[in-house]
């Protein structure tokens, strides 16, 4: 008789209990997902942190997560090398107000904005006859910025062809490209004083600089084709290397940007119900940090009808005026007047 009120009370425990870690495991139980960083450049590291506490006075003695990163992240190892699975599993045993936090090293793959695909959690009751699963979100993304490509290269100009473009003069000179040494007028500002040359011929001498040139530049991102879409991406991002540093350049793209994407660059424009990405003139210099996060998010839909890298050349070609005109199309950057190519 003892024997049975015994395994009557046994049971109605192991009933009690599951009826209690079925009702109250995930209550006051919190997962926090978030990345060290918002913003990381291709192939660079960085760290996911879960944070998962327990804020009730029942224990969790097995709790397990599953945490998968898409595509554009990795998980990598304590060496930096990166892993081909694309989930880690973690056990814990979390007890009454307890927290616990973990971190995941993972690197930046692929330009674009991410966060983990997937995040779902198991619990398991003392016994392990109870089993619940529940999926989060990650509170945060990553936006990977296109990384440059390795050139010491610059062009000194964009006047390929030979010809006269007009072009216009700076307010500033360039101290690095002195026309000749004149006598000293009492206009002339102290820092152009040649001392050395008014040593010699004993009266102050100036440098006469070169005034600053720069021409404006149209430059139109072709993403048309699949095979050379990130390759584009990355030569325009590099052409912070490749341009000369006192042009002003308008960026055009037949891409388009995700619905609530902000950028103080962009002037969005549509002509015949085609839209396509338009810029205010800018300084390479001065925002390239902006540039690179629109060229993070810019995106081709392959279903939607756009404009060709030609058909945007002509609609850019009509509001042109004294500059040039080139175009990232085919894994190449050339320029669109004299079909040089550039960079390639």
């Amino acid at each position: 008789m003892v024997i049975f009120i015994a395994f009557g009370i046994i049971a109605m425990v192991i009933f009690l209990q599951r009826l209690i870690y079925i009702k109250y495991a995930f209550f006051n139980l919190s997962f926090n997902y978030s990345f060290s960083k918002t913003e990381a450049s291709e192939g660079e590291f960085f760290y996911i942190t879960e944070v998962v506490e327990n804020k009730k006075y029942l224990p969790l003695p097995a709790v397990s997560t599953l945490l998968e990163v898409g595509e554009g992240l990795a998980f990598a190892d304590g060496e930096k090398n990166t892993i081909e699975q694309k989930s880690v599993f973690c056990f814990y045993t979390v007890g009454m107000y307890k927290k616990i936090t973990r971190t995941w090293r993972i690197k930046a793959t692929m330009r674009g904005r991410f966060d983990m695909s997937g995040i779902t959690v198991h619990a398991r009751d003392i016994f392990g006859l109870v089993k619940i699963s529940k999926d989060f979100g990650c509170e945060t993304s990553v936006l990977v910025l296109p990384a440059e490509y390795e050139i010491n290269r610059r062009l000194a100009s964009l006047n390929l062809t030979g010809g006269t473009r007009a072009v216009a003069a700076g307010y500033f000179s360039n101290p690095f490209e002195i026309r000749k040494i004149a006598p000293y007028t009492y206009s002339e500002p102290l820092n152009k004083i040649n001392w050395k040359a008014s040593a010699k011929i004993q009266s102050l001498a100036v440098n006469e600089e070169q005034p600053a040139i720069f021409e404006k530049i149209f430059v139109i991102l072709d993403v048309s084709e699949r095979y050379y879409l990130e390759k584009n991406i990355k030569i325009c991002a590099t052409l912070k290397k490749i341009l000369p540093e006192e042009n002003e350049i308008l960026f055009f793209s037949n891409g388009h940007l995700p619905e609530g994407c902000f950028n103080p660059l962009v002037k969005f424009t549509e002509t015949g119900g085609i839209g396509y990405i338009e810029t205010r003139e800018f300084n390479l210099e001065a925002h390239e940090k902006n540039f690179k996060r629109l060229l993070a998010e810019i995106k081709a839909d392959f279903e939607k009808e756009m404009f060709s890298a030609d058909e945007l050349a002509k609609q850019v070609k009509k509001n042109m005026f004294g500059g040039s005109l080139i175009i990232v199309k085919g894994g190449k950057l050339y320029d669109q007047q004299s079909g040089q190519t550039i960079y390639a």
